[in-house]
């Protein structure tokens, strides 16, 4: 794919978002147009794609993308029906085709939070590998992974009623499991990656697109967030956002 078509692709997600901040976070989106939530995924995870292909070397990028949309689906799918990892869930809407009980877009939001956490710490993965090093950037790319999750699952479930739990939880009546498995499955992928990347390869442009792809979507949660009045999942998501851009800066110093 050329670059002026990765280009285009990038400005139609822009487009697509820009219309989505108003219809969905507001609420104003027709049950007619309620297909549009997974095209989005299905655009921030294919965003996500072309900056793997682009780390990966082409091919390789590709399969990884792919077998963390399977992991991640294949996790999903044991909360689903066992309760494991992140607790027993159920969805409520439609977000198109399913593979064992898990809506595909999920596998694509898997890979947009993976990619976009780990553009925040490119800078540790042109060190030498250590076993602390892996411990280190695993931590702090998990740690943006669950800051996402403290604003999408309080609006998905409180909010939209996207997916119901069926167990409760200190935090909006979302188990403290969940939070956990989201950190957990995040830094079993991210350390596979730390090994995996042999050197630093990446392009600048598409670094800093995933940079803002994570403030995008995150704010996109935040203002739906306000409009559903759930104020506590927007300051704690402002307090880890702010805590994971801290960190990144201080270790970018040191490094």
């Amino acid at each position: 794919m050329t670059k002026k078509w990765q280009d285009w692709i990038w400005i139609v997600f822009l487009i697509w978002y820009g219309v989505g901040v108003i219809l969905v976070s507001l609420d104003m989106l027709p049950d007619a147009l309620q297909w549009a939530n997974a095209v989005f995924l299905y655009l921030a995870g294919f965003l996500a794609i072309l900056y793997a292909i682009k780390k990966f070397r082409d091919f390789q990028g590709l399969i990884i993308s792919l077998s963390i949309m399977l992991l991640t689906i294949l996790a999903e799918s044991l909360g689903v029906h066992y309760g494991f990892i992140f607790g027993s869930y159920h969805y409520e809407r439609d977000f198109g085709i399913q593979m064992f009980g898990v809506p595909v877009t999920i596998g694509f939001a898997w890979v947009m939070v993976v990619f976009t956490s780990m553009s925040h710490f490119e800078f540790l993965l042109s060190r030498r590998k250590t076993v602390m090093g892996g411990v280190l950037y695993s931590s702090v790319t998990s740690l943006l992974a669950v800051t996402m999750d403290l604003i999408i699952d309080p609006v998905a479930y409180k909010g939209r009623e996207y997916w119901v739990w069926d167990q409760g939880g200190l935090y909006y009546d979302i188990p403290t499991q969940n939070f956990l498995g989201w950190f957990f499955v995040s830094f079993f992928i991210q350390c596979i990656l730390y090994v995996l990347i042999k050197q630093e390869m990446y392009s600048t442009t598409w670094s800093g697109r995933m940079r803002r792809l994570y403030f995008l979507v995150i704010f996109m949660f935040v203002v739906t967030a306000i409009v559903e009045g759930l104020w506590l999942a927007v300051m704690v998501t402002f307090v880890f956002y702010t805590v994971s851009l801290v960190i990144r800066t201080r270790m970018e110093k040191v490094a």
